[in-house]
């Protein structure tokens, strides 16, 4: 049928075949794309300074005033596969906080992500950079790894699920693609 009308509008046909490559192509791409993504959900459990067994530590108070400004915390948090505190330990989260925001709406972080029982990707490693606000869902970016992990690149999503007087529990979602 196709060939009926196209020698009559020669235009119309190379339109239509160029549309129908594109649509078809972005749609391989895309699908490409989504199959590449990889998913990490697990949970950051942080024990305060002043604590037994804390895992964060101010190293670092400029506090001539009642500001945070310029505090620095150094973390080795545990990352578990539940929100429980008896659940799995798959690795371990590694880095600084730095208060960097004169209103004291968030900060810096640089955190390594070690994952020590994560299934294929135990022995990796992913590095993560960005702003956290005080309040809602933060989302930083992944700018590598190491091991399976290598050349990593997206960004992640934590969000603030549990706090008491000595300590927290974050949700991390991590999403990612690793070069070809």
């Amino acid at each position: 049928m196709a060939a009926a009308w196209c020698p009559s509008f020669p235009t119309l046909c190379v339109v239509v075949v160029i549309v129908v490559v594109l649509i078809g192509g972005g749609g391989a791409a895309s699908a490409a794309d989504e199959e590449g993504l990889i998913h990490l959900h697990f949970y950051f459990h942080e024990v305060n300074a002043g604590t037994p067994n804390a895992t964060v530590l101010n190293v670092a108070s400029l506090h001539k005033n009642s500001s945070t400004f310029g505090d620095l915390n150094v973390f080795d948090n545990a990352l578990r596969a539940g929100p429980d505190r008896a659940s799995r330990l798959v690795g371990r989260a590694q880095g600084l906080a730095l208060h960097a925001s004169l209103d004291e709406s968030g900060g810096l972080t640089a955190i390594t992500f070690f994952f020590s029982d994560y299934g294929a990707y135990s022995g990796s490693t992913l590095a993560t950079l960005g702003h956290i606000g005080v309040s809602g869902p933060a989302e930083r970016s992944i700018v590598g790894g190491t091991g399976k992990l290598r050349f990593a690149r997206g960004y992640m999503v934590s969000s603030l699920l549990n706090s008491t007087d000595t300590s927290i529990v974050v949700v991390f979602d991590m999403y990612f693609t690793l070069a070809r």
